[in-house]
Parts: structure tokens; sequence; C-alpha cells
């Protein structure tokens, strides 16, 4: 069972801190996507951070280390000054063993060094699942300390809304199955059995996590044509 469905029964508020409107953006569109987390809200810098956070309950904050005024760093300190429950997932270009360090000591679910892939901010909010999975039992063996302090990491894929493990596999093998030649979403509906709009769900899936490419052409009058083509033969 996923830590997904382990966790409690509830909705995740979901606070964005990143001084780049457009990084926001794709950030936010994860979390969207992903059932049962809503988006709290998007700030440039801690003192809005902060603001909101007296104002509206977060459970998940995604922290860019580089912010107006306020950095991220900082307000990661006075969060923890101030017993806040929040977690976080710290997010930043800065690779220096001192400031890792520092973000892993103030309890931070994770650290992604950009540039990151959409896939990774999937598996970092994973690691947040499993958290409050975890410490949602009063009592916690060492496989429930396990989850809670991250060990072994996770390496379940998070999936959008509307797309599953099996299809996605079926999606895969049928580009696999074609690695010399480019194929439209009602090429793969018909080797998949899906709809055209399912079929085109799944390959813009495997485009978000660099599993596939796409190419736009156009053919003359009307909507051009999106052919896709495998970039990797694994699924999992």
């Amino acid at each position: 069972m996923s830590a997904e469905q382990n966790a409690p029964d509830r909705t995740w508020n979901v606070l964005i801190a990143e001084d780049d409107r457009r990084t926001a953006a794709v950030y936010a569109k994860v979390i969207e996507a992903m059932s049962r987390f809503d988006l709290a809200g998007i700030v440039t810098s801690g003192e809005e951070a902060l603001t909101l956070m007296s104002t509206r309950s977060c459970d998940l904050l995604v922290l860019d280390l580089h912010l107006v005024g306020m950095d991220g760093l900082t307000l990661l300190r006075s969060l923890r000054a101030s017993r806040s429950p929040v977690e976080v997932i710290a997010v930043s270009g800065r690779r220096d063993a001192a400031v890792v360090r520092s973000v892993i000591q103030l309890g931070a679910v994770d650290y992604l060094v950009k540039p990151f892939t959409v896939e990774r901010l999937r598996q970092a909010i994973g690691l947040f699942l499993n958290r409050v999975a975890a410490l949602h039992d009063p009592v916690l063996d060492q496989a429930g300390v396990d989850r809670a302090a991250g060990a072994g990491r996770v390496p379940r894929r998070w999936l959008p809304k509307g797309v599953t493990q099996t299809g996605l596999a079926q999606v895969a093998e049928a580009l696999d199955a074609v690695p010399a030649a480019a194929v439209s979403s009602s090429d793969v509906a018909a080797l998949t059995g899906m709809s055209r709009v399912t079929a085109r769900r799944y390959l813009e899936y495997l485009v978000a996590i660099e599993r596939a490419s796409v190419q736009t052409l156009a053919t003359g009058p009307g909507r051009p044509v999106k052919l896709y083509r495998a970039t990797s033969h694994s699924t999992r």
C-alpha cells in the first residue's frame, strides 16, 4: 500500500515560497495534479510566507532558499524556533555542504538541487506523505521510524490524477514496441485499446518525466499533429 493511501484521510495545504514566478507555477501544477493536495498560496519572500502562515494552516512548505527579503534558510530557522509543525521541502541551486547540513539539521523532508525534474519533486512529496503517515501512529516500530526519517528514500513514482501505473506501463510498452518510429496518440490508442484522449494524457506524462519526447508537425489546415517517441525503455 502506498504512503498516500496510508496517510490520514485529509487534504494537505501546500505553500510555495519561490522568487521565480514561472518556476513556482510549475511546482503549483505538479501539486494541484496530485490527489488530496491544495495550494495554499505562492509567495516570493520569507516575510510573505510568515504572514500567510499566520492566517492559514499550511502542512507543507516548498521553500526556495533564495528569496526576496528574508532568505529561505533564515525563514526555516524562524519556523523551527517558533515550533511551527509545517514540513519543508527545500529547493536551491546551492550545493555547499554547510548549507545542506543546516537544512537537514532543521528537519527538512528533502533537499532538491536545482535544476531537478518534475518527477523528483513528486518523489519529495512522497517522502512528505511517508512522514505524515508514519507519525500518525502514536507508537512507532523501526519501520515506522525509518519512514518518518526518510531512510531508504522513496522509489515509487507519484502519479497525477487520471494516470495509473498499469496504464502507464501499457503506453510505455506501446512506445517501446516501435522504437524507430514516432507515433501519434491515435496510434497508441489503437495499440492499447484506450481512447485517444486517455492515450494522450499518458503520453504527455511520459514527456513530463522525460521518458518520451514529442514533436509537433503541421500537416496542413487544422490542428497540428503531435508525434511521440520513447527516450527510455524502462517503465519503472
